[in-house]
């Protein structure tokens, strides 16, 4: 028994595909011309190759050609049943309404017409209603056709359909009953099941799909079902031995092997993930689309060794630029960038990745010293797309690398108000401003920050130190600095600045005491040096205080001249 998949199911994939290039569209001459050739040469093809050219374009997703295939086939014969039904479908798929009413009347003046095709003709009607959105019509010559033909699964998907959408469940589950107890197909109860999912009956859908799985035990589609309801109730187990049952028992069901891997990915358990891929792989023959989603789990896991190998294999046996991609990413970890490059030039320009490999390119060229280089690939990026988030994330982090604090801020305002910002190119932003001293941008930088990213404890350090050298909102300084020092309780900068901030409150004891402990987490830091320094000299200890400023400048602090003026004069007292 086949279960066909309809477009109300759930489901749980993964979809991986390769980008194709699209052609220039030619001039409206050329179209107009081009056109009438190709027409003129399609009517002096035999029928039965029009057909076999149809059938190819309909495969490859070419369905305007295979629209003129057909077309051509019917005006020369127009009693060939099969080709004009097909034409009708495809006409419906691209609402051409006024054609699929001549070709329906015109088969229907057939009187030889079998009975199987009038009745796929009565649903094209039907269709042809639903699209000129007569809902109402359509159901009501849906009704009329399944008291005829009751245990029609494409007129019922279709009542289910438009039922759905006009969100009349009740009579769509009561349709479905009277369809079940005439002929209970396991489409059916999917159907059942759907309806019930979309009334939050989780009972109901889960009963209906496992009946669905007794009268289909070899189909996939209830187990993934179930298990996704077993999930969304934090069920994990219960999910985990649905999928493990099925697998063992069809160990070639990629979807399932797909569902498991997401499963144990997401309860953190990565390892038993690549066993499931890696099993899959095998009974797939070394599909190229299974071996595609192992590389990236091995990727995820920073196993960029196995991915490299991955990601080869499935170049070797069909490219496509998202391997590609990963592959040259694998390579940039494993430090083999001049790998990497051209594996990132590979990437087809039309790609929806073209961009991001722009991007690494670009990388690369900064690791290696060519900012230039890296500037001009981020600028063209921008060109193209104005609002490309990661090339502007990179294009500020060189703007900091330069201290070009102004042309950072004047180039990334554009993402002002974007609520998917990164949360790294705004705390550039934060570090621009806090460059330049305009402090009130740096707290409302931070504070949009914190609101999308509240983990962000470098941002919270961030913003309680630029307080702390102001001297303002001490109490929430130290707040921000508990917070994050909760996040990361080993972090020395984070030590030094709360110290700073106890320093600037009076509380030299307490500020003295943390900035041991933030010198004993990092005891080669200048600026670190030169805190303590002045916070025992504000305790009176003048001695220890010289000592600790000469350490600054044994560790090349940037103000070596300032730190001799404090050893030689001392620092007047807080005010």
């Amino acid at each position: 028994m086949n279960i066909r998949v309809t477009a109300l199911l759930l489901f749980v994939t993964i979809i991986l595909s390769a980008c194709q290039a699209h052609k220039p569209i030619p001039h409206t001459n050329e179209i107009k011309t081009t056109s009438q050739h190709k027409h003129i040469n399609m009517l002096e093809m035999e029928p039965r190759f029009l057909y076999l050219a149809a059938q190819d374009a309909i495969k490859d997703g070419q369905y305007q050609l295979a629209s003129e295939l057909l077309s051509a086939l019917v005006e020369k014969d127009a009693n060939a049943t099969i080709p004009h039904l097909q034409l009708i479908e495809l006409l419906l798929q691209s609402r051409k309404y006024d054609l699929v009413k001549q070709h329906i009347a015109s088969l229907l003046q057939q009187k030889t017409l079998p009975r199987e095709k009038r009745i796929h003709l009565e649903l094209a009607q039907v269709r042809l209603l639903a699209g000129q959105n007569q809902a109402d019509a359509a159901l009501k010559q849906l009704e009329s056709f399944l008291t005829i033909h009751p245990k029609n699964l494409d007129a019922r998907e279709l009542q289910i359909e438009l039922l759905t959408n006009a969100n009349r469940y009740d009579e769509a589950l009561a349709g479905l009953d009277t369809s079940i107890q005439i002929n209970e197909l396991p489409e059916f109860r999917l159907l059942q099941a759907q309806l019930f999912i979309k009334k939050n009956d989780f009972n109901a859908a889960k009963s209906s799909l496992m009946r669905a799985h007794t009268l289909a035990p070899h189909h996939d589609t209830p187990v993934l079902l179930l298990s996704s309801i077993a999930l969304q109730n934090n069920q994990i187990d219960e999910a985990e031995s649905l999928l493990r049952s099925f697998l063992i028992a069809h160990p070639e069901a990629f979807r399932i092997s797909q569902a498991l891997g997401q499963l144990l990915v997401r309860d953190k358990r990565p390892v038993e993930a690549i066993v499931v891929y890696r099993q899959a792989v095998q009974h797939s023959g070394n599909n190229p689309d299974i071996m595609r989603a192992l590389g990236l789990l091995y990727f995820r896991i920073q196993n960029y060794s196995e991915a490299e190998k991955t990601f080869r294999k499935v170049i070797a046996i069909k490219s496509d630029d998202l391997s590609l991609f990963y592959l040259g990413a694998s390579l940039e970890a494993l430090d083999r960038n001049k790998e990497a490059q051209t594996i990132y030039q590979n990437i087809d320009t039309d790609s929806t990745l073209a961009a991001d490999a722009q991007i690494r390119l670009a990388a690369i060229a900064v690791m290696n010293n060519d900012i230039k280089q890296g500037e001009k690939r981020l600028k063209a990026i921008l060109r193209k797309h104005t609002m490309h988030l990661d090339a502007l994330l990179m294009l500020s982090t060189i703007r900091l690398s330069q201290h070009k604090y102004q042309q950072l801020i004047d180039e990334t305002d554009i993402t002002i108000g974007i609520p998917k910002t990164p949360s790294q190119l705004l705390f550039n932003r934060a570090v621009a401003f806090e460059s330049l001293k305009q402090y009130e941008q740096v707290e409302s930088t931070i504070n949009q920050l914190l609101k999308t990213t509240p983990t962000h404890a470098e941002a919270m350090n961030f913003l309680a130190y630029t307080y702390a050298i102001q001297g303002i909102k001490l109490g929430k300084a130290e707040a921000l600095l508990h917070r994050a020092l909760l996040l990361k309780p080993d972090n020395g900068y984070y030590l030094d600045s709360l110290a700073w901030v106890y320093y600037m409150s009076g509380k030299f004891p307490k500020a003295i005491e943390t900035q041991v402990q933030a010198l004993k987490k990092i005891s080669d830091d200048a600026v670190m040096f030169e805190h303590y320094g002045d916070m025992l000299w504000q305790h009176g200890d003048m001695q220890g205080a010289r000592n600790a400023w000469q350490q600054a400048i044994t560790f090349k602090s940037q103000n070596v001249q300032v730190i001799k003026r404090k050893i030689s004069k001392g620092i007047p007292p807080l005010q």
